[in-house]
């Protein structure tokens, strides 16, 4: 499930000095949302500053996520090696993911030295391609918001995905290079992995997939099995009794941040959902008692699809 974020910006009509937006072509079923190509243009130049200039890294954040087909070959380098925390596994239906976060700046700075190894000087930065797009959308759980950039290089090709608000870098990862073997030169993605044909399955009502968000080591330490299952057990029990009969489509994402004392719980729909069960759906979830984390937060998300098949566009 990908939550839905829409900016809607008041247009002022300048013919002269109005910066024109570099749109791309956007495949089917993928929900991108553009920003200010002002912010885009800073995000490219925040990047280029922090490759060229030794030890400016005012890209990064504590938290950086490292998505699968890049952490493949980082997790190998002897100084990646040395972050010990921060084991990441994206849960698709059947098939796990491994990844990296990084929990602490220093570890974010570790991760991009070693990117700044790998591009050499002839580089650049631009907008995603359309098979780039699938790539990323296999594999995360959320929209797509800019700025997202590619560092393209011979060797390879980088997603970089940063916050709009500070321009921090919040997903780093390796986009596969086009299958020049293939009939039409490009690669098809399902679940973060090539395959030859991707596979829509049947339309069903059900969970499609559980998303963690948080580190193993932070589950490990603040829930347990247990209560990951529970949440999964009530909360699939309340969609299955209000949506099993629903004549609609769509998909419905459920965000739980386990807290201490309150837990936090967000809601995010997609297509054409019946919003009166939806609501009762949102009211149920909220009234149900959920365990709580031991210590300090942790999240995770459940994706269900009514009527639909999975994501593979």
């Amino acid at each position: 499930m990908k939550s839905i974020y829409l900016l809607f910006s008041l247009l002022t009509i300048t013919i002269s000095f109005a910066q024109k937006k570099e749109t791309i072509t956007i495949p089917k079923g993928i929900v991108y949302n553009y920003c200010d190509s002002k912010i885009v243009e800073k995000a490219k130049k925040l990047i280029a500053d922090n490759l060229n200039s030794s030890g400016n890294y005012d890209l990064l954040q504590d938290n950086l996520i490292i998505g699968p087909e890049l952490w493949k070959r980082f997790k190998n380098y002897e100084n990646v090696q040395k972050i010990e925390k921060g084991r990441v596994e994206f849960h698709v239906d059947d098939l796990i993911l491994e990844g990296k976060m990084c929990q602490d700046v220093n570890d974010s700075k570790i991760i991009w030295d070693e990117l700044k190894k790998e591009v050499a000087e002839q580089y650049k930065i631009r907008k995603a391609t359309e098979d780039e797009l699938k790539y990323y959308w296999s594999v995360i759980s959320f929209d797509i918001d800019e700025p997202l950039l590619i560092i393209e290089t011979k060797e390879h090709n980088y997603i970089l995905n940063l916050l709009k608000k500070d321009l921090k870098l919040m997903w780093l990862d390796e986009a596969p290079k086009p299958n020049k073997k293939s009939s039409n030169g490009t690669k098809k993605y399902q679940d973060g992995k090539e395959i030859d044909s991707i596979s829509k399955g049947i339309k069903e009502t059900r969970l499609e997939k559980v998303v963690l968000l948080s580190a193993e080591e932070d589950f490990e330490k603040n829930s347990s099995i247990e209560d990951i299952k529970t949440i999964i057990d009530k909360t699939s029990k309340i969609f299955e009794d209000l949506f099993k009969n629903s004549d609609k489509s769509g998909k419905i994402m459920v965000q739980f941040e386990l807290k201490k004392k309150n837990n936090e719980i967000q809601f995010a729909v997609r297509d054409d959902l019946d919003l009166e069960i939806m609501k009762e759906f949102e009211k149920r979830v909220n009234d149900e008692k959920y365990p709580n984390s031991k210590k300090e937060p942790v999240k995770l998300q459940l994706i269900f699809k009514v009527n639909s098949y999975n994501d593979t566009e």
